[in-house]
């Protein structure tokens, strides 16, 4: 049997963002590129937590015929790879956390609350998914990314549906398992990109100290769309992780 790999995507994301490696490891594994509950067209979660999503996903996976898998998760993915790894243990092979943290604080807090305020507001002014997405993506992405890296992430933000963003927005602001890293018992890679403003280089360095032997990795010049802005680094540095020569 081919060795399952599972990729989880962003807030601003879709399946499409995965697509380089969706054509890099397809040969040789059993890929999902997972629609997370009101992206990609299916159902939003009538109770939306993060215990929530991570049952969906091993629910997913399993009628994928895939019971075990290298997860790799994105921003909002990866925080669903994190609790993922904490409910279904028995179902990660190894763990690829990217551009992601293990908390984003205090919900009622006041940074959490602007948060909040400013990725809502132009929607509340009227504006449109493809708007949004289209004024938000070039402060995500590293200086020197590709036009196409920029449209491929501009358009895979637009498909996110209005509600789906709102929720999926509100949702982050209760998301807490630092004190989970020290349980995590699977190989785990931590890829960070030096420009990134989400989910900073130094912050990611110091999650990766607090899982058993993880490895932490940093892809210079590029941003928080780290897949998109460099597919062929992010699959080495992935290949090389779980023991596998590159084939790019």
């Amino acid at each position: 049997m081919r060795p399952g790999i599972v990729f989880l995507h962003g807030i601003g994301g879709c399946v499409d963002t995965w697509q380089g490696q969706i054509e890099h490891f397809q040969d040789r594994c059993e890929v999902l590129a997972w629609s997370a509950p009101g992206f990609g067209g299916t159902p939003r979660l009538a109770d939306l937590n993060f215990a929530n999503l991570a049952a969906k996903l091993a629910e997913d996976m399993r009628a994928a015929g895939i019971s075990k898998a290298t997860i790799v998760g994105h921003s909002f993915g990866g925080m669903i790879a994190q609790q993922f790894v904490k409910d279904f243990p028995e179902m990660v092979s190894a763990l690829v956390l990217i551009g992601t943290s293990p908390s984003f604080g205090n919900p009622a807090g006041d940074f959490q609350k602007q948060f909040v305020a400013d990725r809502t507001r132009p929607l509340d002014e009227g504006k449109s998914m493809t708007e949004l997405a289209g004024a938000a993506i070039p402060n995500l992405l590293g200086p020197g990314a590709k036009p196409a890296a920029a449209a491929a992430a501009v358009g895979a933000m637009a498909k996110v549906p209005e509600q789906t963003y709102r929720d999926v927005v509100q949702l982050l602001t209760t998301f807490d398992l630092r004190a989970n890293l020290a349980s995590i018992q699977v190989p785990t890679l931590l890829i960070a990109g030096e420009m990134d403003r989400l989910s900073p280089p130094a912050m990611m360095k110091k999650t990766a100290s607090y899982i058993p032997d993880a490895r932490f990795e940093m892809l210079a010049g590029i941003g928080h769309m780290t897949q998109i802005e460099d597919p062929a680094g992010v699959n080495a540095l992935i290949d090389d992780f779980l023991g596998v020569e590159s084939n790019a």
